[in-house]
Order: structure tokens, then C-alpha cells, then sequence
């Protein structure tokens, strides 16, 4: 099987795919400080590198946490029969995701210029969004504590009250989402600002 390349005009039709894919790999972009201890560890000793694969590493993480923040929020709100407690991870979540995108974009690894006004607007996103956090995990710490379906009185009104242990779930899910996209947080505010 032949490919014809016309981005690196040293190679010809005739090679084959094995070299074909040295040469790719070669041309991908890798960090300038690796995960793993494998290679020369002089890089951590100059105050200059910034992690970019740990960085990105993590905001994937937020990413994914907010999303997931912002499901587990639709699901508490459908079970809360559209009451919004712990619906609240429906624009926590939001302002995850979004503070994520843009602390990726202003981040130091791709070369974009960030002036005051890109750090300032990301610094509002993530403080916007670390008050919905933590008020999320203090709306779940108070349905974990105290049930809305716990109390179990006349059976005429069992079927409108939604389902206590769902709703633990459903908190403890939310906490965790929420603590993880929090501590990644802090480590990236942490790596952006010592570097």
C-alpha cells in the first residue's frame, strides 16, 4: 500500500509505509515537560518550562466535569420534579466547561498573547464558577443530610415524592464532579502562576 505525500517532498512513492509513519510521528508536537521521569529530568529544574501536557491534561478534566456536572444537574432537576436544588449544577457545570475553553485558548503553551483583559475575564469565569461549585456542594451536603423523600406519611402523596436514595446518589455523584473540577482548578491556577 502506497501513499503519495505532498508535504515532505523527500520521500517518494516508493517508500514504504513503515518509514511513512517514522516521518509522521516525527512531525507531531510533543510538550516540553513529559509526565514521566523516563527521560532527562533537567527539564523541571528551569523555572522557564511550563507543562503543557500536564495543563491540558487537566482542563480535559474540567471539561469533562463540567459536562458531566451539567447532566447529573438535569437529572436531579427531573427528579426533583423541576425544583432547583441540586439543579444548580446545570449552570455550574456551564461555567466549568466555559472557563475551561477559555483558560485553553489564553493558555501559555499555544502562543496566544493574553494581556490583562484575557487573565481578568478568565479570572472572573473561574471565580463565577467556583461559587456555583461550591454552592452545589453545600445544596448536596443538605439533601444528603436531610432527604426530600424521607419522610413517609400518607400514602396518597408516595408517588409525587421523589425517590430519597436516587437523590443521595445523585448528590454524592454531584460532589465529587464538582471537588474534582474545584481541585483541578486550584492545581492549574497553581502550575499558571508559579511558572
Amino acid at each position: 500500500m502506497k501513499r503519495k505525500l505532498c508535504a515532505t517532498p523527500t520521500f517518494t512513492c516508493d517508500d514504504d509505509m513503515e518509514q511513512l509513519n517514522v516521518a509522521a510521528l516525527s512531525h507531531r508536537k510533543e510538550s516540553a515537560a513529559p509526565l514521566t521521569t523516563d527521560r532527562d529530568g533537567t527539564i523541571f529544574r528551569h523555572a522557564l518550562t511550563y507543562p503543557l501536557a500536564l495543563v491540558l491534561r487537566l482542563r480535559v478534566l474540567q471539561i469533562v466535569c463540567g459536562i458531566s456536572t451539567m447532566v447529573m444537574g438535569s437529572v436531579a432537576f427531573i427528579e426533583e420534579r423541576q425544583k432547583f436544588n441540586m439543579g444548580l449544577g446545570i449552570p455550574a457545570g456551564s461555567l466549568s466547561v466555559l472557563a475551561a475553553a477559555v483558560s485553553i485558548h489564553t493558555s501559555r503553551g499555544w502562543g496566544v498573547t493574553s494581556g490583562a483583559g484575557a487573565g481578568a475575564a478568565v479570572a472572573l469565569l473561574w471565580a463565577a464558577s467556583g461559587c456555583l461549585l461550591v454552592a452545589l456542594i453545600v445544596q448536596c451536603c443538605r439533601t444528603i443530610i436531610d432527604p426530600p423523600g424521607f419522610d413517609h406519611g400518607d400514602g396518597s402523596e408516595e408517588d409525587s415524592k421523589p425517590s430519597s436514595r436516587d437523590l443521595v446518589v445523585i448528590a454524592c455523584v454531584q460532589i465529587t464532579l464538582a471537588a474534582a473540577t474545584l481541585l483541578s482548578a486550584v492545581v492549574c491556577a497553581r502550575i499558571d502562576y508559579s511558572a
